[in-house]
């Protein structure tokens, strides 16, 4: 090596406390500074250790692994001590280093090394004292030289040659004084001396960016004059030339780098898969037993349902024989027997499971151990999507459990497989451009509004960047250039910008390793989680060869089996989901009607219109509405094609005969991979290997291959006697549409949940209706958009009810309705509900609001619980004067806590002591008041559920309005044209408008103001909501009356705006009630019962009089 100095302990943004150097810049500068060799070492992980290998061997650069760990003496004192792999052994020391340390090693919540350990696993690693931060130079700064010669020597009988201490020249507070003593001890001990330069950050102007990193990591501010200052301005990263320039009287401690640098050889070994074992009965290999279960399983199949159409049994083997060859060969079989094992469990154990997910529904294998649920033969899927004997690669089998028993599963395969094999995997959050705004400006102690007022300028977009961001807003970048301060705080921000700013934990991925995990790659423990997490992500846990099981959480599913739990409590025929008919009419009714809310994959606003369209008769016409709703196919033209040709407006163009049975059931339109893959099977005499290649190339679009890929399609279609510039065209046609093709298992597999949950709600709707209410209970907007379909289709939604409801949403069969869940109620939590649900199983109905308070823990059911219950309208059966109840509420509750009191001092009365049951009776009337005014309890309800219950606000008027107002809501809607899609197309700036004038009445839910200039004012009545617009003049004229929760008119036109293509009302004016009454009414009769009419009369001139004209 000839560079004459080598980083070795560089701290990347992995490090997450401590460090803005980023895994390319430190290659790079390795590459521009032809340094052959640079080591990270990140503080207690190597999270980047793959990530920093790939990088710097891609260069042709050594990468040097290792990492800074935080080591505990037996005195308790902390110190960090540097590690560097010199082999495959020093890595597997190191990993089993790091993961006790995590697992068995916290301290003062930081994960920490033991001495004994490093005692015990030091083989093939080298060992730096980390200057002041290490135990020896501790002991140098507190004047313990003698304490600190033996601790050298008790490494040095460790660690051997080895070992090294090191000094580094970045102006801390005490470095003259650290280094002579450690030049001393180095020399005293003969131990070799290295040099360092803890870098922290890339360039010296990156200093300030560097501590405002590690305030907000530490919760503290920059200018805080009490914040310790951990940090030096010449801790970056500096060239081979700056750092001689530093240790030119001590040229060893520069050489022994190099020296340590040709030591370290440890590299990753590529391209190998480490499966776990999975047990095989004795006598029989893996292999034997794979082929002989998988046999068995499909003959238990034909056996009870035949084949599909078209197929034979002889078809079904030799797919069979196919599939299992390729997987034998490729070493595979372990894999899908253990994938098996866990998804066989959970349908034992009544754990819901998806049908499939991804490529993987098309092996037949997959099929008859259970893994899926679709025959791949009927449904024309191919193996080849999901294991290509011709790319090399693990299988991944993507598995939907339900979302609230997803853990139940993960538990018993970490316990068949064992704690120290199974992770799930770690991710790492970065600093995204809202957060590091917000992050930057607390840390540099700017005022929140300030701060608050430039974050919310960074436009909404899903990843924007700051840069973007001052592309895209011309408020950000003016006022990034005209005012100072938040010139300062972009700037840092920007520099910070998608740095790792902490660990989380992959939804769904999980590892299981043939050994302990350690063995692979080191593990990370959160001190208060309890599971282990790999500490490569995914990407990385795949490359280094370990194997990734997805076990994801589909709330669907959990919906679909308390719905068929409900189903089957309370019919006499239960029913079998994975058994009904897939051509049943009443659901296909349902879907043409497009009441799909609910219904897995086919709810969005955009896929209802997309189904009004094309009107799905078939099973394969949902598999292919789940293909086709993607930007892709929308933008391409293809949904026109598919749907045309469908409905015979069109004629399909197959462009050429051999491949018109592959194209037929989808109309000429190329919308599967899978098609890609046929073609060229079939007109080019592609393998189904080779054809999975094309379709892959097609989708990455990478010229050259695609040059090469043409010629090889070309060539082959000719051979089959395909006219060459046919050929061609039909090369282009499968470019242009195979970016945009789905993957057809995974849509079929995605079609029939959302066909299951179609039957459902199509037969089912009570039932349905309440479990995917209940599934939503958290999210207070979707459970009150749900009702609104329920009340579409007529179903009764019960208010809540203290003896008839519980936690979840339930279906009443007698009243054909649904009952509210308490857990709906905000205020309510699980527990007070549980304790009051206990109580009435086990005594009784409640009789009495102080019956209730008697009997449930008011610890859990606390005085919040118990507002929430009155005003939400819960014990109106017990006593419907719901102002009463609040207003007597705290003397019930002291009377009732007295009582319980008295009970448990042993203070019976008589009647206690029989044996007659006693009834808790109120010790205390509650308050004769008038009850709260209709409109009061009805925001109260709103209040507490997110809606109106009982009614809506505007119904009690309803009678008047109507009288001067024939409009409603649900009228205006029902003028909207059919053949309109939405969209947020930005082209034709040149707004269009056209519509008919429309006056309607609404309650205001919310008002949006948009650029200053206009708002969107949505309004609702008691069937239905709308969205007004008021632009520029109008919204100037009207906002003071766009007030929240106020009962006004609005006139505008209803129509199609061209600029959105949406259905809107543009409003032109606000009328309160009582300018409406000005405007619209002519004269005011009254109806009285008074016997005394001249009196009344006298009263009411009286009144007109004071007030005078308009005013009375």
């Amino acid at each position: 090596m000839s560079s004459g100095f080598i980083h070795l302990n560089i701290h990347s943004e992995f490090s997450i406390v401590d460090s803005t150097i980023r895994v390319k810049q430190i290659v790079a500068h390795a590459q521009q500074n032809n340094i052959p060799a640079i080591g990270v070492c990140d503080l207690n992980n190597m999270f980047v250790a793959v990530k920093f290998y790939k990088a710097a061997v891609a260069v042709g650069i050594k990468p040097i692994l290792g990492a800074e760990v935080l080591v505990l003496d037996e005195h308790e004192n902390m110190y960090s001590m540097t590690f560097l792999c010199m082999n495959h052994q020093g890595y597997l020391n190191l990993s089993e280093l790091i993961a006790q340390a995590h697992q068995n090693g916290y301290h003062k919540n930081r994960p920490m090394l033991r001495e004994e350990w490093i005692a015990n696993h030091h083989e093939g690693l080298i060992a730096i004292s980390c200057n002041q931060r290490g135990d020896i130079g501790q002991l140098i700064l507190e004047k313990k030289l003698e304490l600190a010669s033996k601790k050298i020597e008790k490494w040095k009988r460790i660690f051997n040659n080895r070992y090294y201490l090191s000094i580094a020249r970045v102006n801390r507070v005490d470095e003259k004084w650290h280094n002579e003593a450690t030049i001393y001890l180095a020399a005293h001990h003969d131990v070799a001396l290295v040099a360092t330069n803890d870098a922290r950050f890339l360039k010296p102007d990156d200093f300030n960016a560097h501590e405002a990193r590690v305030c907000i990591n530490q919760g503290l501010i920059v200018a805080d004059p009490r914040r310790e200052k951990n940090y030096t301005r010449e801790q970056f990263l500096a060239t081979p030339q700056q750092i001689l320039k530093k240790f030119e009287d001590i040229p060893q401690a520069l050489q022994n780098t190099v020296e340590i640098a040709k030591r370290c050889n440890f590299g990753f070994e590529f391209g190998k898969y480490y499966l776990p074992a999975f047990p095989i009965p004795e006598g029989e290999t893996e292999g034997e037993y794979f082929r002989r279960i998988t046999k068995e399983r499909l003959q238990q199949f034909l056996q009870k349902n035949g084949t599909a159409e078209g197929f034979s049994e002889e078809d079904y083997y030799a797919r069979l024989k196919f599939e299992v060859d390729i997987i034998l060969q490729m070493g595979f079989p372990g894999y899908f027997l253990i994938v098996a094992d866990f998804i066989n469990w959970s349908k034992n154990n009544e754990i819901p499971v998806g049908p499939g997910r991804g490529s993987g529904a098309g092996s037949l294998v997959a099929f008859v151990l259970k893994i899926t649920d679709l025959d791949p033969l009927k449904y024309e899927l191919l193996f080849e999507r999901f294991l290509n004997p011709e790319r090399v690669s693990m299988p991944d089998f993507d598995v939907d459990f339900c979302m609230d028993r997803r853990d139940e599963v993960i538990e018993y395969v970490t316990k068949t497989y064992g704690a120290n094999q199974v992770s799930q995997i770690i991710t790492f959050g970065t600093m995204s451009a809202k957060a590091v705004v917000r992050d930057t400006g607390r840390v540099l102690g700017y005022p929140y509004p300030m701060v608050d007022g430039i974050a919310k300028l960074i436009p909404n977009d899903l990843g924007i960047t700051l840069p973007k961001a001052l592309e895209e807003s011309r408020e950000l970048s003016l006022l990034k250039e005209t005012d100072e301060d938040a010139g300062e705080l972009l700037d840092m921000a920007l520099q910070l910008e998608g740095l790792t700013r902490n660990t989380g934990k992959h939804a769904g991925g999980v590892v299981i390793a043939p050994s302990k995990l350690s063995d692979f790659c080191p593990v990370y423990k959160d001190n208060h989680s309890e599971g282990i997490l790999s500490q490569f992500d995914k990407d990385d846990v795949e490359t280094i060869g370990l194997v990734k099981f997805d076990f994801l959480g589909l709330r669907t599913l959990t919906i679909i089996d308390n719905a068929v739990r409900a189903i089957n409590a309370t019919y006499e025929h239960p029913v079998d989901i994975s058994k009904i008919p897939l051509d049943d009419s009443k659901t296909f009714d349902l879907l043409k009607k497009c009441q799909t809310t609910a219904v897995f994959q086919l709810e969005s606003g955009g896929m209802k219109a997309l189904i009004e369209r094309l009107v799905p008769d078939s099973f394969g016409e949902i598999i292919a509405l789940v293909a086709l709703y993607r930007p892709g196919p929308l933008d391409s033209g293809m949904v026109d094609t598919y749907v045309e040709c469908k409905h015979g407006r069109k004629e399909p163009d197959y462009m050429h005969p051999e491949i018109e049975e592959i194209l037929k059931p989808t109309y000429g339109v190329i919308l599967y991979q899978e098609q890609v893959m046929r073609i060229a099977q079939v007109l080019c005499g592609y393998s189904l290997g080779a054809a999975d290649i094309l379709r892959k190339a097609m989708g990455k679009k990478i010229p050259e291959v695609m040059k090469k890929q043409e010629k090889t399609f070309v060539d082959g279609a000719v051979e089959n006697n395909v006219d060459e510039s046919l050929a061609k065209y039909i090369f282009s046609m499968i470019e242009t549409f195979a970016g945009y093709g789905f993957n057809k298992s995974h849509s079929a597999a995605y079609a029939l949940i959302a066909y299951q949950t179609a039957w459902l709600k199509a037969h089912y709707p009570v039932e349905f209706m309440a479990s995917v209410l209940s599934a939503d209970m958290d999210h207070t907007d979707k459970v009150v958009h749900i009702i609104e379909d329920v009340k579409s289709m007529k179903i009764p939604v019960l208010k809540p009810d203290i003896n008839h409801s519980d936690y979840y949403f339930k279906a009443t069969k007698e009243k054909d309705a649904i009952v509210y869940g308490l857990g709906a109620i905000k205020g309510v939590g699980k527990g007070a509900v549980e304790s009051l649900m206990q109580e009435r199983q086990k005594e009784g109905e409640f009789t009495s609001i102080y019956d209730f308070c008697v009997r449930v823990d008011l610890h859990k059911v606390n005085k919040r619980t118990l507002e929430a219950l009155i005003l939400c309208g819960a014990f109106d059966e017990l006593h419907p004067n719901r102002q009463a109840l609040m207003q007597g509420m705290e003397g019930i509750i002291k009377a009732a806590l007295q009582k319980n009191q008295d009970e448990e001092s042993g203070q019976f009365d008589l009647f206690a002591m029989s044996s007659v049951k006693q009834t808790n009776e109120m010790p205390i009337p509650l308050p004769e008041i008038d009850d709260f005014e209709e409109n009061q309890k009805l925001f109260h309800e709103r209040d507490m559920l997110g809606h109106f219950m009982s009614c809506h606000p505007v119904s009690l008027l309803r009678e008047w309005l109507s009288a001067i107002i024939p409009q409603t809501i649900s009228s205006v809607l029902a003028q909207k044209p059919k053949d309109i899609t939405p969209t947020d197309n930005d082209e034709n700036r040149n707004r269009k408008f056209s519509g008919k004038p429309v006056v309607i009445a609404g309650l205001i839910n919310s008002v949006r103001v948009r650029n200053e200039n206009s708002a969107t004012v949505l309004i609702s009545d008691e069937e239905a909501e709308i969205e007004t617009t008021f632009f520029r003049e109008s919204y100037f004229a009207n906002q003071e009356k766009m007030l929240k929760d106020e009962i006004v008119i609005i006139t505008g036109d209803a129509g199609v705006d061209s600029f959105s293509n949406r259905y809107i009302i543009r409003a032109n004016q606000i009328l309160t009630l009582n300018e409406a009454i000005a405007t619209y009414c002519s004269k005011i009769g009254f109806i009285t019962s008074t016997p005394d009419y001249q009196k009344f009369s006298q009263q009411l001139i009286n009144l007109i009089e004071t007030h005078g004209k308009g005013k009375a």
